[in-house]
């Protein structure tokens, strides 16, 4: 699944009201999962084009992506901890 289709989902997600959030909980974890893929897979990409160069507009793209996917695990997760035990 592309970059902007996850950051569509989450952010539709989040538009919704908190019972709505409630009821959809498990579409958020899987949201998660598929972000942690994501991160997982761009991490090895930027590995690889680091090691040809690191000065690329390639690799900056990617940091740049890999920030925003990041960015986007922390958010879904902060929004996922009022449902956590405890």
């Amino acid at each position: 699944m592309g970059t902007n289709k996850l950051i569509g989902k989450v952010e539709r997600f989040f538009d919704m009201s908190s019972k709505k959030q409630e009821k959809k909980h498990d579409k958020l974890l899987k949201i998660i999962e598929k972000l942690e893929q994501k991160k997982e897979k761009l991490q090895l990409r930027l590995v690889e084009e680091g090691k040809s160069d690191d000065t690329s507009s390639t690799y900056h793209e990617l940091s740049r992506e890999m920030d925003v996917i990041k960015a986007l695990i922390l958010k879904a997760k902060k929004q996922d901890l009022p449902d956590s035990p405890g």
